[in-house]
């Protein structure tokens, strides 16, 4: 496989997870992951899916902990950058807050390594302060 197709092919499984998401299809975003994957969304302890989770044990966790508290009711990614198995990804996302109804919107930046096309560390950054105040209103 050249270096090309290496990283159309991460950009396609990063762009199929991106859509299961907010669809509710965790069975798909499970089937792209890495067995060792590593989840990292940036937050305090406010944010009840912030923290660190490492195997798909705990990425089932960390999907049901987003699913049990918001909604992503929008999620568009507009640049992709791939260098070999380091792929970093630009967007937009509106989400809201399921016991309160509250929505917000951020714009995102991912960080994310690849083994083999799957996602074997996913970085969240975003604007973690709207974040919080969805979940301290």
């Amino acid at each position: 496989m050249t270096a090309a197709t290496n990283e159309l092919r991460n950009i396609e499984a990063t762009k199929a997870i991106y859509a299961a998401v907010p669809a509710g299809d965790l069975q798909t975003a499970l089937d792209l992951l890495d067995p060792d994957i590593r989840i990292t969304y940036y937050g305090v302890d406010e944010i009840p899916y912030a923290g660190d989770y490492r195997g798909i044990d705990e990425a089932v966790t960390f999907f049901t902990r987003v699913g049990q508290a918001i909604a992503i009711t929008e999620m568009e990614a507009w640049q992709f950058i791939a260098q070999g198995d380091e792929l970093a990804t630009w967007g937009r996302q509106r989400f809201r807050r399921l016991e309160t109804g509250h929505e917000w919107e951020s714009e995102f930046a991912h960080i994310i390594t690849m083994r083999d096309g799957r996602w074997l560390h996913f970085r969240d950054f975003m604007n973690s302060a709207l974040t919080l105040q969805a979940f301290t209103r």
